[in-house]
């Protein structure tokens, strides 16, 4: 049953009611405000990358892109069936954070070949700001040869704000590049959150 019930949840109208439900959901609650979402490509290969606040950013962040957004999510999620069934109907893809996961790069790769939109957060993990940066996101733009969207997450008390920046385009595919390229990644988000009070 458990398999019938998959391949339901990874039909296309499931991930946009999932959608139109969580960011209404969103507005009501948290007063969900969406910023400059007209600097998103609606089409081709696109690595979105923001930072991580809280385990509510995948779906926030999901919801206000306004495209289909696969998402690299820890291989734990996978683990048990029923969540299983819900991540891969919400376009999630597991990736092992204790070491360089090729597959998972390849399996983004092959998305943003297809022409697909990828959400990764650049740091990793969730955290209060202060960790560094990977370079997965800028590595993985690079390699596919797609834009590098910046996406910046916050909250004022209880309003989620998810601002969007210019999109960024890999130069070169080495790892100095791809360096460079994350520290562009991060100016820009971090230049978009406002400082506090």
């Amino acid at each position: 049953m458990i398999e019938r019930l998959t391949r339901f949840v990874q039909l296309r109208w499931f991930y946009w009611f999932a959608v139109f439900a969580f960011r209404n959901f969103a507005r009501y609650v948290y007063g969900l405000k969406i910023h400059d979402i007209e600097k998103v490509p609606m089409s081709g290969g696109l690595v979105v990358a923001s930072n991580h606040i809280s385990s509510l950013d995948p779906p926030v962040l999901g919801v206000s892109v306004p495209r289909e957004i696969h998402y690299m999510a820890k291989k734990e999620l996978f683990v048990n069936p029923w969540m299983r069934m819900l991540v891969l109907g919400l376009r999630a893809f597991p990736v092992d954070r204790s070491k360089s996961d090729m597959n998972a790069i390849k399996s983004a790769i092959r998305k943003l070949d297809d022409g697909l939109a990828v959400g990764i957060f650049a740091q990793g993990t969730r955290n209060s700001g202060d960790a560094k940066a990977l370079d997965g996101a800028a590595f993985i733009a690079q390699r596919a040869g797609v834009p590098l969207l910046p996406a910046a997450i916050w909250r004022e008390g209880r309003t989620f704000h998810v601002k969007f920046g210019d999109v960024l385009i890999p130069k070169g595919k080495s790892r100095e590049e791809a360096s460079l390229l994350t520290q562009e990644l991060m100016q820009s988000i971090y230049g978009m959150i406002p400082d506090e009070p």
